[in-house]
C-alpha cells in the first residue's frame, strides 16, 4: 500500500459504474444531492477495485458527494485524533485495528435509526455494533501451488508445518500485516479449533520455531504474498482469500485449502471528530445496502454481512464463499477482542523473535 491519495470525482466515476457486476437501484437519495466530500480509508488490491465500481462510483452518482480515498494505518489515525487534526472520515478496517481505536475512544457512534437505505435488521446481529458495523467477512487461508502438489496438497496446518512430507518454501504473515499467525502455529501443534482462545503465546512461538527455516518471507502486504506465490518463490502460503482468487482468475496454478481457514471481519466506522461526519454517516448507510454488497461480492470472494445480500449473489460467485457463517467449512472465527487486548505485547515479542532474541 502506498500513501498516494486518489480522488474519485463524479465525472471520473461515471464511466466505471457500467462495469459493476450488478446494477444498483436508483434510490430516492438522488433527489437530495449534497455538496462536499467524504474521505474513506482505502486498502488497494482487488477489494478496492470492487468498491470503486460498485460503491464509490454509484455513491457519487447518486449523492454528488466526492469520494476521496486515503491510505492510512490505524496508528496514523490515532495520531491524527490525538493531535486534534482528523483528516479522514470513514475507516474501512479490520476488526483488530478498529477495536483498538474504539478502546481509546477514537470512534463516533453509528446511529442506525437514521438509516434510510439499509434495514439494520438485515445486518448480522454480532457485527452491528455501537461504533462500528461489519461490512464483509474475509479470511486467511492456506494456498498451494498445484504444479507442485497436484491433487495431494497439505490439508491442515499440521501438514503445512511438515516440510519433510511437503517440501518447498513457505510464506506466512508478519506482525506488520495485522498480527502473526499464532492460531495456525497452535493448530499445527495439535491444539483443537475449539480450544484456540485464549491463545497460548509461548506454545505458538515454540511451534513457529519448527517452521521458521522453511519460511522464505514473512509478508506484510497482500501485494507481497501475491507476488511470492505467483513467482513460485513460495509454493505454500497463508494469504487473504480475495488475493488468492485473484491469482486463480489470472491463471496462476494455485488453489485454496479451506480447512482450518481463519475467518476475519472488515468493518466501517466513523473517526472521532470526522471533518465530514454527516457525509460519512450517509456513506455507511449507502454502503450497507444489499444491492451494493451483492455487487461487491460478485467480484471478490468476500461474503457479505447483510443477510439479504447473500440471497442476491449468483451461485457461481457464492461457491467461493466457504467462510459464510452458515457453511461451517472447517473454519474458525478470529477472536478480535483477544487480539485487541494482546496485539501490542505479541508484536513486541514477534520482533524480538525475528531478531533471534
Amino acid at each position: 500500500m502506498t500513501s498516494r491519495t486518489v480522488r474519485f470525482t463524479r465525472r471520473q466515476l461515471l464511466g466505471g459504474v457500467a462495469a459493476a457486476a450488478l446494477t444498483l437501484p436508483a434510490p430516492a437519495v438522488r433527489a437530495q444531492r449534497a455538496a462536499g466530500r467524504v474521505v474513506v480509508r482505502g486498502i488497494g488490491g482487488a477489494y478496492q477495485e470492487a468498491l470503486n465500481k460498485s460503491l464509490f462510483g454509484p455513491f457519487t452518482r447518486d449523492t454528488g458527494i466526492e469520494v476521496v480515498i486515503q491510505a492510512v494505518t490505524a496508528g496514523q489515525v490515532r495520531a491524527m485524533v490525538e493531535a486534534g487534526r482528523t483528516q479522514i472520515d470513514v475507516l474501512d478496517l479490520g476488526e483488530l485495528g478498529l477495536l483498538s481505536l474504539d478502546k481509546a475512544g477514537m470512534l463516533e457512534p453509528i446511529d442506525y435509526g437514521r438509516f434510510t437505505l439499509t434495514d439494520p435488521n438485515d445486518i448480522d446481529a454480532p457485527v452491528r455494533r455501537p461504533t462500528m458495523v461489519g461490512a464483509f467477512y474475509f479470511g486467511t487461508v492456506m494456498v498451494y501451488r498445484t504444479d507442485v502438489f497436484g491433487d495431494a496438497p497439505p490439508r491442515s496446518w499440521a501438514e503445512f508445518w511438515d516440510a519433510g512430507r511437503f517440501p518447498g518454501p513457505r510464506t506466512l504473515a508478519d506482525a506488520k500485516a495485522a498480527a502473526p499467525e499464532l492460531e495456525f502455529a497452535l493448530l499445527a501443534d495439535g491444539v483443537p479449533v475449539e480450544g484456540l482462545y485464549p491463545l497460548d503465546v509461548d506454545r505458538a512461538f515454540r511451534s513457529l520455531d519448527r517452521i521458521r527455516k522453511n519460511v522464505v518471507k514473512w509478508w506484510d502486504t497482500g501485494a507481497l504474498v501475491t507476488q511470492l506465490m505467483e513467482r513460485k518463490e513460495a509454493v505454500l502460503g497463508a494469504m487473504w482469500v480475495a488475493r488468492a482468487f485473484d491469482l486463480v482468475d489470472r491463471g496462476v496454478p494455485v488453489n485454496v485449502q479451506w480447512n482450518q481457514g481463519k475467518r476475519q471481519l472488515q468493518l466501517y466506522a466513523i473517526v472521532k471528530n470526522a471533518p465530514n461526519r454527516e457525509n460519512a454517516a450517509r456513506f455507511i448507510d449507502y454502503a450497507m445496502q444489499p444491492a451494493v454488497h451483492a455487487a461487491v461480492a460478485a467480484q471478490i470472494a468476500y461474503p457479505s454481512t447483510n443477510a439479504r445480500a447473500r440471497t442476491m449473489i449468483p451461485e457461481e460467485h457464492a461457491r467461493r464463499f466457504q467462510l459464510y457463517p452458515d457453511r461451517g467449512f472447517g473454519y474458525f472465527q478470529q477472536d478480535g477482542a483477544w487480539w485487541a487486548d494482546n496485539v501490542a505485547r505479541v508484536s513486541e515479542r514477534w520482533q524480538a523473535w525475528l531478531l533471534g532474541r
